[in-house]
């Protein structure tokens, strides 16, 4: 009998949980501007968040390597790219682009960079003379990514061979938009041997 009691008032209370909350929906819910925006490396994901190591080469194929070799100009070209978060993250926005020695120096100091494949080969610094990368990218209005290449000169990447080396990539100062502070950087790992260069 006391079952019965409480159950038709729970009966009710869930009805009335439903109707509220259907009631609290509107059609135009779904084109609502939901999300922060925040301007970030999508290569710095590639681990879950587990670390910000990108690793080069990775892929299946050549559409799908994470890489260029330009035959023509003698260079590696790794490609990386800043994007932004958020539903309405399409006005546009320009970053600065920098490298870090002193955090690749650190992780080598610590042997904190030594990853697989091939985890045990020597992690040498990537020397400011052996490649280029902007110092901005701009993002157009009406986009909310897009990519650019860290140009590696491939003779002096050859002399690495048997050995990895690492560069630390960090963007700053966004127009638009702010940084997502744990993925505003991304540690490259480059495995020469693994490049297969000629």
């Amino acid at each position: 009998m006391k079952v019965k009691l409480y159950f038709k008032p729970l009966v009710y209370l869930s009805l009335l949980f439903v109707i509220t909350g259907l009631a609290g929906c509107e059609k135009n819910d779904s084109a609502a501007n939901f999300g922060d925006n925040y301007i970030f490396i999508p290569q710095a994901t590639v681990s879950g968040g587990t670390n910000l190591n990108y690793t080069v080469p990775s892929g299946l194929d050549t559409n799908t390597y994470n890489y260029r070799i330009d035959t023509k100009n003698n260079k590696v070209n790794v490609l990386l790219g800043v994007s932004c978060s958020g539903k309405v993250a399409n006005a546009g926005y320009t970053v600065n682009l920098a490298t870090r020695t002193d955090t690749i120096t650190q992780l080598i100091n610590n042997g904190q960079i030594k990853v697989a494949p091939n985890a045990t080969k020597t992690v040498m610094q990537l020397p400011a003379d052996a490649y280029s990368l902007p110092t901005a990218v701009t993002v157009p209005s009406s986009s909310y990514m897009t990519g650019y290449y860290l140009s590696i000169d491939k003779t002096k990447l050859k002399t690495y061979a048997g050995q990895k080396v690492a560069l630390c990539v960090i963007i700053s100062n966004p127009t638009n938009y702010v940084l997502n502070q744990a993925y505003k950087q991304v540690i490259i790992i480059i495995d020469v041997d693994a490049l297969k260069l000629i």
